[in-house]
């Protein structure tokens, strides 16, 4: 029996099993992007091509100085953070929750395409050592009762591992229902009590300043609610970075 190998573009995202994982690290076969044969070994642990690297551009020029979304005809902070209070102090966002950056989060997500965090990583260190590379990593918690990791644990792997970066998982989540259709205060409310402190066990105080990493920001609830739970713990400043914005 020949093993043929389609077309990743071609395929919907959905459980994947052990052996598809397993295949996927064997053989590189195609970037996801373009569809291009991929070489063996890659220069690269993400299934994606250097043209395909090199133009995932971050977000450039003038920001929200709160969320991080590019500015168009505003000047400083955006119209949103302009009538929102959030408790961290900024966000920084790599890229626009659109095009090439968005598929590839999906499929690192839903598709199981776990070689993708390592990708994800590089490009976040990069912006940590622009802004502020000292300061401990949070990941913002997944829902509780997920089965395996979610994304942003698999990217804090791989700082921790490729990086070097300290990894604080202070946070953990206590349910919640799903937030995709909620607005900021409806999100806000389903999360009221959901974001608590992890235990520390004996391993002292909290960290005066972190960084938060999440994966989305769509109304910022999520990194507010994060944000109030550290401060309550000890934590003075807390920080953001975010993969993607939605706009």
């Amino acid at each position: 029996m020949s093993l043929q190998r389609k077309n990743p573009a071609d395929r919907r995202c959905g459980d994947v099993s052990a052996g598809a994982i397993l295949l996927d690290v064997l053989f590189p076969g195609r970037c996801l992007l373009c569809g291009g044969w991929l070489s063996f070994p890659n220069d690269h642990p993400a299934p994606v091509c250097g043209d395909c690297r090199a133009a995932l551009a971050p977000i450039a020029g003038d920001r929200c100085s709160k969320c991080g979304m590019p500015l168009l005809s505003e000047r400083e902070t955006c119209t949103r953070c302009r009538r929102t209070d959030f408790s961290f102090q900024s966000n920084r966002a790599v890229f626009p929750h659109s095009g090439p950056a968005r598929e590839l989060l999906a499929r690192l997500k839903f598709a199981g395409r776990r070689r993708l965090a390592s990708l994800f990583a590089d490009i976040m260190a990069d912006e940590m050592d622009a802004l502020c590379s000292s300061l401990p990593l949070v990941p913002v918690p997944p829902r509780a009762g997920r089965q395996g990791p979610d994304a942003i644990e698999l990217i804090m792997r791989s700082l921790e591992r490729r990086h070097g970066r300290r990894v604080d998982r202070l946070l953990v989540r206590r349910g919640g229902a799903q937030q995709k259709s909620l607005d900021f205060i409806q999100r806000r409310d389903n999360l009221l009590g959901k974001i608590a402190a992890a235990p520390r066990g004996g391993r002292g105080a909290f960290p005066q300043s972190v960084l938060l990493i999440d994966d989305v920001f769509t109304t910022g609830a999520t990194l507010d609610a994060c944000a109030r739970t550290l401060h309550e713990a000890g934590c003075q400043s807390v920080y953001a970075m975010t993969l993607t914005i939605e706009q």
